[in-house]
């Protein structure tokens, strides 16, 4: 669901809340709680008696987690809806609808290249939350909302439309009416760059966390050995031939979940 889509902030914030689990059974008090405000107040704004101001306004964007451009739409149909005269309401739709383009234009200039820039790496390879929830959005036919995603990776609003905004710039994901899809699949760091140590690192720090709390039906193992230089060539051929054909498997494999798969085998030295 796109803000973009509504000429109203009451119908948007009904479909919004509408979208949430369990329908945002709650979310009218939580609302009202962030701004502040009396429930009765809420109550009256959403039937139309009254308007937000424009504080009120502000702090519900904040709270929603817009961004900038979305900010400003929804300050606009607030001021549309409290505008008292034909001109000034004009006015406001030609203001609204110079932002709808501008968000168009915004979507057309996405890249979809596979390639990422030396930036953009750093931002992709600063965590391994934007792997994860690159993942995440490829698990569902019809995509992903921006609460799904806060939900299962316990981050804050604000938090996961910035993972999902730097997603969608880079092509690694796309947008269609709130739900997120997986883009461009699969990213690559050639040998040698500096973001591959700490591509590595992200995920041996997660699996050394999980570790803790490891199932029964999941593997986990470090193992020491001493052995000829040959046998270790061999497990090293090994295990690229049960990575390929692992790569094969999860290629055609139907995404229900999330997975990692950690593989260290090198000759331990001072």
């Amino acid at each position: 669901m796109s803000i973009f889509e509504f000429n109203d902030y009451r119908r948007y914030l009904k479909s919004y809340i509408k979208s949430l689990p369990r329908k945002g059974r709650g979310e009218l008090s939580r609302i009202s709680k962030h701004l502040r405000v009396n429930t009765t107040l809420i109550s009256q704004i959403m039937s139309g008696l009254r308007d937000f101001n424009q504080e009120q306004t502000y702090t519900l964007s904040v709270y929603l987690a817009h961004t900038d451009l979305e900010m400003d739409y929804f300050s606009l149909l607030v001021q549309l809806q409290r505008a008292g005269t034909v001109d000034l309401k004009k006015h406001l739709e030609r203001k609204l609808e110079s932002l709808i383009t501008e968000a168009l234009q915004l979507s057309k200039r996405i890249s979809h290249e596979k390639k990422l820039s030396d930036q953009q790496r750093a931002v992709f390879y600063s965590s391994w939350i934007y792997s994860a929830v690159h993942l995440f959005t490829s698990i569902k036919e019809k995509g992903i909302t921006l609460e799904e995603i806060s939900l299962r990776f316990n981050l804050s609003k604000q938090k996961t439309v910035d993972i999902i905004q730097f997603l969608l710039s880079t092509g690694l994901c796309t947008e269609d009416s709130g739900r997120y899809s997986m883009g461009v699949q699969s990213t690559f760091v050639e040998r040698g760059s500096p973001y591959l140590l700490k591509h590595h690192s992200n995920w041996r720090v997660k699996a050394i966390q999980k570790s803790e709390s490891i199932s029964e039906n999941e593997l986990m193992y470090s193992g020491q050995f001493s052995l000829s230089k040959k046998d270790f060539e061999a497990l090293r051929e090994r295990l690229a031939k049960f990575l390929q054909e692992a790569n094969l498997i999860v290629k055609e494999s139907n995404a229900e979940d999330l997975a990692c798969l950690n593989i260290d085998w090198f000759w331990l030295e001072k």
